[in-house]
């Protein structure tokens, strides 16, 4: 069974409009907004959260590309997001891809190609997702063994204990005090920087 989805829709023709949400209500998702411009699509995305947004490229006030940078700008995830379009030129692609669109469909959109896009925009953002998760994990870890590394310099230099040995006092004081690694590395780095 296909999983269902909250779908923010952001189109300018009113007609159109009533075609999409027609659509994904015969494929059984939400639609938890409708906006009309690229600002309200912005404002209605961000109060709304939802979990897919389908927006037309040109639209008022803000065209759908600029509506999604901002949109994108204050997220820590971007927001999966289908752009659909009378348009389909190499330049308007190339600004949509730039960003961070997840999938383009071109009108009319028949219900088979919405359906197809949904599940396969939804995928690549699972997948967008776990990587953007595992960067950060590693950045962290860099991070933390950065501080550790330090902090065992630190006592290597200010106590005369050899590489081990540091680690093995950085390691029970973690077990001791129930803190982690970092943590206790990050108050040897503090306690160095008010003593000097």
């Amino acid at each position: 069974m296909e999983q269902k989805y909250s779908i923010l829709l952001a189109e300018d023709e009113s007609l159109v409009l009533l075609g999409l949400k027609a659509l994904l209500t015969q494929l059984g998702h939400l639609v938890a907004g409708e906006a009309c411009t690229g600002k309200d699509a912005v404002s209605l995305c961000n109060s709304l959260n939802p979990d897919l947004l389908i927006m037309d490229i040109k639209m008022p006030v803000l065209d759908g590309i600029q509506a999604l940078e901002q949109i994108n700008s204050t997220r820590k995830f971007k927001m999966p997001c289908i752009f659909i379009s009378a348009y389909s030129d190499d330049h308007l692609i190339e600004r949509a891809k730039s960003a961070g669109v997840f999938n383009y469909l071109v009108k009319p959109v028949r219900l088979e190609d919405l359906r197809v896009a949904l599940n396969i925009t939804m995928q690549q953002y699972r997948e967008y997702m776990q990587v953007v998760q595992e960067r950060d994990q590693a950045k962290a870890d860099l991070k933390n063994r950065k501080l550790i590394e330090r902090a065992k310099g630190i006592l290597m230099d200010n106590f005369d204990m050899k590489e081990k040995q540091a680690m093995e006092f950085m390691q029970k004081k973690a077990r001791d005090s129930h803190k982690k690694l970092n943590v206790i590395a990050q108050g040897i780095i503090q306690m160095d920087e008010a003593i000097k």
